[in-house]
């Protein structure tokens, strides 16, 4: 895996600290939104009434987990910007896992994205701490596939990572960019998974804003965490 450091900053919100031992018990270092609207779209159906089912668990947590297909229906798309209006603030960090399905928005299988999805998916890529995709979205979605473009082209300046179905991964994380061989990944959905569970216990791999060396990441700590990510 090569690694290189590069002369950026991450200006991103802090993550959340560990929770006290005694709310362990409610702490989750992620939530998957997906998962928290189901539940809640059981229980109502106004996007208010979501948001306010929804909100309890995304508090408790250091990352929301999402996905591009949070934007396709209306009330979905609704709650999640009233949700992230909300859980920002309250330190919560956004992973965005871009896992477009085109055929979900009417589109032949490996079509580009419209100009309507980039319109809605702008907003959650400005607000994301950390992105994944593949190479073929980060054409479609950022128009290059160099990470360290993409980090540059957001305001959060979010951790990238782009992994290829031969099991490879580019990244640009905490000041630091590489790329790790084929064949690295066990499995794309567990690396990201275990990826941000890292970055909630560390949230100092995110790099610190400010000027100079002492803001990028520990190499070696960081390395770890991707290694142990891929073999998830």
């Amino acid at each position: 895996m090569t690694d290189n450091t590069v002369n950026a900053t991450n200006s991103a919100p802090a993550a959340k600290e560990p929770f006290a031992s005694s709310d362990e018990a409610c702490y989750q270092a992620y939530a998957d939104f997906a998962s928290l609207f189901e539940q809640a779209d059981s229980a109502t159906a106004t996007a208010a009434g979501l948001v306010e089912v929804t909100m309890p668990d995304a508090s408790k947590t250091s990352w929301l987990q999402i996905t591009s297909n949070a934007l396709i229906g209306a009330t979905e798309n609704t709650t999640l910007t009233m949700v992230l209006e909300r859980a920002i603030p309250q330190g919560v960090a956004i992973a965005l896992d871009v896992a477009c399905k085109p055929q979900s928005w009417g589109l032949e299988p490996g079509s580009m994205p419209t100009q309507e999805i980039l319109r809605r998916f702008r907003p959650l890529a400005q607000a994301a701490t950390l992105i994944r995709c593949t190479p073929e979205e980060a054409d479609g979605f950022f128009s290059c596939r160099d990470p360290l473009k993409i980090q540059n082209s957001l305001p959060q300046r979010p951790g990238v990572v782009i992994t290829a179905v031969d099991g490879s991964v580019d990244w640009c994380i905490g000041g630091r960019m590489g790329s790790m061989g084929a064949l690295m990944l066990n499995d794309q959905d567990n690396f990201f998974s275990a990826l941000i569970e890292s970055l909630a216990d560390r949230p100092e791999l995110l790099g610190h804003a400010g000027p100079g060396s002492d803001s990028n990441a520990d190499p070696d700590e960081l390395t770890e965490a991707l290694l142990s990510a891929a073999s998830t």
